[in-house]
């Protein structure tokens, strides 16, 4: 076990108590061997959970693509064995070389 010096134990332990990392998981023995970087990697993980509406966009856009895929769907496969309504030029047979 590494001893550290009072003061050096009172002012990280008040951050640690302060910013209760306790609730992250983390030791004190465990956040002394690198208090920087432990706070910058606590800091990491408590952005991510506050990322604005990250989430449920990707779910709208999702849900978006599939209410117009089953919208269109029943078009597509008419358009498929049945052919457009109307005639077009993609629809109408090649002229011949002759």
């Amino acid at each position: 076990m590494r001893h550290y010096p009072d003061g050096y134990l009172e002012y990280w332990g008040d951050i640690f108590v302060s910013r209760k990392l306790f609730h992250q998981g983390l030791t004190f023995e465990q956040f002394l061997v690198a208090p920087a970087d432990m706070l910058a990697r606590v800091a990491r993980v408590e952005a991510r959970k506050h990322l604005p509406h990250a989430e449920p966009i990707m779910h709208k856009v999702e849900r978006t693509a599939d209410h117009q895929l089953r919208q269109r769907g029943p078009v597509l496969i008419q358009k498929l064995w049945h052919g457009s309504r109307r005639r077009n030029r993609a629809d109408a047979p090649l002229p011949s070389r002759r």
